[in-house]
């Protein structure tokens, strides 16, 4: 079973390496002859398969990062927060997301934003403590960045 999966797994990289490469299906069957004298992924072995990649990679194919690293917001009962508010930001952020004014909903993408509001504003301040995330924040801080939010959504809606 792994082999199968990695088999489909490197099937796929290479599919997505041949539409970044914008490489056009008689190319892309001319480059699988060459790499390893076939010309379909589906009658490849696993060690065919990772040339193939590797040929792919030599000619400019750059694999990224997956959505693994991405984590959502916990739900309301579960999470854990200093101030109630931090609970309303998650909600609008979440919001954003569905109505498609941000691009990427995930719990990451709201603590760089929490970051990017509330860091230099602590830095301007003399405080040497940053902020990492949504949950650490206190009230007057977690207001600030709900206005903004609000602000953000309205300029999207009304505009």
């Amino acid at each position: 079973m792994y082999k199968s999966n990695q088999r489909q797994a490197l099937i796929a990289k290479i599919h997505i390496a041949k539409h970044q490469l914008n490489i056009d299906e008689i190319t892309y069957r001319q480059m699988l002859m060459e790499a390893v004298k076939k010309n379909s992924c589906k009658v490849m072995t696993v060690p065919e398969l990772t040339r193939v990649l590797h040929h792919l990679e030599q000619r400019g194919f750059k694999a990224r990062r997956g959505r693994a690293g991405k984590f959502y917001s916990p739900s309301s009962s579960n999470a854990k927060v200093n101030s109630n508010i931090a609970l309303k930001i998650r909600a609008i952020w979440i919001e954003m997301y569905k109505q498609g004014i941000i691009r990427e909903g995930s719990e990451q993408a709201l603590n760089a934003f929490v970051r990017n509001i509330i860091n230099p504003l602590r830095a301007k301040a003399g405080s040497n403590l940053l902020v990492f995330s949504v949950a650490s924040l206190k009230d007057a801080e977690a207001t600030l960045v709900l206005e903004r939010l609000k602000k953000w959504q309205g300029r999207y809606n009304n505009g």
